[in-house]
């Protein structure tokens, strides 16, 4: 009896020991150990997400561990920075989790400031309603705009210290067919801006026609 009570507690002591070692072994990178991963000389600081699932990537043949992160990094001006989003990617093997790399989804700037209602207007004199309608929907205007600005939600979106992007929304009548059909509505461009220093003036202007709304 006294034997089958040691053999018990042996096997019984040998499980836990086991089980703490797979716990062990599919432990999670810590937020330090990932934070460390992803620091680098400029990074200011690091933000993380929720902790991802293990799932098989159909691209790379394998599985991978995933985590979303925001680094904020300087830049060469003192109060600009870049925000880096995107996600670090891990390798699963064997119930290890090795750093594999990172995914940057995208890339913005803080400490920049956005064009206001009143600068769109300014730029809009400068090059002009045809540039940020794109003369092609500008030929089809019936009359006159009826007005042109910034949009109530911009979605600005930096793309480097001197190129910006951003909504603005227009309302006009334009053609729709050489028959004298016309019709009123209202709609939505994507602008972006260009110039050299980000003390220097805008020099160009790029446009996109996104959404048209009767009206």
């Amino acid at each position: 009896m006294k034997y089958k009570k040691s053999v018990f507690y042996i096997i019984l002591l040998a499980f836990l020991v086991l089980a703490l070692n797979i716990g062990e072994s599919f432990a999670q990178p810590t937020d330090a150990e990932l934070k460390k991963q992803l620091t680098a000389p400029r990074t200011v600081s690091v933000t993380l997400g929720k902790p991802g699932k293990i799932e098989w990537s159909s691209t790379y043949k394998k599985y991978v561990w995933t985590r979303t992160f925001t680094a904020k990094l300087k830049t060469d001006e003192p109060t600009v920075f870049l925000l880096v989003k995107g996600y670090a990617s891990y390798d699963v093997m064997g119930g290890r989790y090795v750093f594999w790399r990172t995914f940057t989804s995208s890339n913005s700037y803080e400490g920049l400031p956005n064009p206001s209602a009143t600068d769109v207007q300014t730029l809009i004199k400068k090059f002009g309603v045809s540039e940020f309608m794109r003369d092609y929907w500008y030929k089809l205007v019936v009359g006159k705009v009826e007005s042109i600005g910034l949009a109530d939600d911009p979605k600005y979106e930096w793309h480097t210290p001197n190129s910006v992007s951003f909504n603005i929304v227009a309302v006009y009548t334009h053609r729709t067919n050489d028959i004298g059909g016309k019709e009123r509505g209202m709609r939505t461009f994507r602008i972006r801006l260009y110039r050299d220093t980000i003390k220097s003036e805008w020099k160009n202007v790029g446009t996109t026609d996104k959404e048209w709304k009767i009206l």
